[in-house]
């Protein structure tokens, strides 16, 4: 486990699934954590299990005031701000030819914009810190096609080319940035984007022969987060047991 003691990182999306890993495995490694969501109730209940290490605020990744609100507890609770995890993201499902507007731009709001206005909102107080670490989470379907999935495609992909840009523009500030692509992951998620069951399935079409834990996500992120990655910036580590390098089946 990697040596986060005294970090304050800040993680959306974080009630549930990979986002909660994240808080957990940050929690363990001796950060303290204010993480944000939408589900009041089981955010209350991570942090109640965390002690004071873990403070959860309602947080909507795409209403820029809520940033402001989210950045300035993590200050004047601890201090200071050392890491940023951009984790929220909502599926966004249907065919090129039927796909609504509605639909695309609410997608974009959260994955897109929401991660857009995070860097934007944390860079001030890593600069005041002398840097710090930004990780973006993207999505195999931002660096592949994806049936069915051309809007959620989208965004990830747009992920993929705000977090080169940004590690080029925050280089000089020692801040990093760094781009984590899941593959599969066995998360309520799934389910909700491709059906019941739809873990054991995607586990045929992954060269490894299974598909991922939050676990094998967050253990990812926190390395990033780390200082034993203190020279990696601008990169894409995929977390997705292969699919990347080697494809096969779809969705």
């Amino acid at each position: 486990m990697v040596d986060m003691n005294g970090k304050v990182v800040i993680v959306t999306g974080a009630t549930g699934g990979q986002g909660e890993a994240e808080v957990r495995l940050l929690v363990a490694s001796g950060a303290n954590v204010v993480f944000g969501g939408r589900t009041v109730e089981a955010g209350q209940r991570i942090a109640s299990e965390l002690g004071g290490a873990a403070i959860f605020q309602q947080h909507d990744v795409g209403n820029e005031a809520e940033w402001v609100a989210i950045v300035n507890l993590a200050l004047e609770r601890f201090g200071r701000i050392d890491g940023l995890v951009n984790n929220a993201g909502v599926t966004i499902s249907g065919l090129v030819t039927e796909i609504d507007a509605e639909t695309v731009m609410a997608g974009i709001r959260t994955n897109q914009l929401g991660q857009l206005l995070g860097m934007k909102h944390v860079v001030p107080a890593m600069r005041r810190n002398g840097g710090g670490s930004i990780v973006n989470i993207g999505s195999e379907a931002g660096m592949r096609g994806a049936p069915h999935a051309i809007a959620y495609s989208g965004t990830k992909a747009a992920i993929a080319g705000m977090t080169r840009t940004a590690s080029a523009e925050l280089a000089g500030d020692g801040i990093r940035v760094n781009l984590v692509i899941p593959g599969p992951i066995d998360t309520p998620m799934i389910e909700n984007a491709a059906g019941k069951g739809a873990a054991q399935k995607m586990a045929k079409i992954v060269p490894l022969g299974r598909v991922g834990e939050a676990r094998d996500v967050a253990h990812a992120v926190v390395f990033l987060l780390s200082d034993e990655a203190s020279f990696i910036t601008g990169a894409e580590l995929a977390v997705d047991g292969g699919r990347t390098a080697a494809p096969s089946g779809s969705f």
